[in-house]
């Protein structure tokens, strides 16, 4: 009876051991989690550029034109920008985030 539940019992854990296909569970979570959060900052940064071109529509329904750069628009939402992080183009009134380098 013993031999029989030890034979099961290192039938079980080969069949989990190789089930795995080698992947580590802790890597895969850490994998997923960063993935996540890329992901998270991403959606971040398309809803601050979503809210940058609704401001800059602000501006030019008031102003009658488009900010001349970042400051100016700065200054009309009241809020602090970090200019490196945007390309914004007077002329056409575009912005877009900046790729990292």
């Amino acid at each position: 009876m013993r031999m029989v539940v030890l034979l099961f019992m290192i039938v079980a854990c080969a069949a989990v051991f190789f089930s795995c296909e080698g992947k580590n569970p802790v890597e895969q979570y850490g994998n997923d989690v960063t993935r996540a959060y890329k992901q998270a900052g991403q959606s971040a940064e398309q809803a601050s550029v979503k809210n940058l071109q609704d401001a800059i529509r602000s501006f030019q329904t008031m102003n009658g034109r488009y900010p001349n750069d970042l400051k100016e628009l700065e200054q009309f939402a009241g809020t602090h920008l970090d200019s490196s992080k945007y390309e914004y183009d007077h002329s056409s009134g575009s912005i877009s985030a900046r790729k990292p380098e």
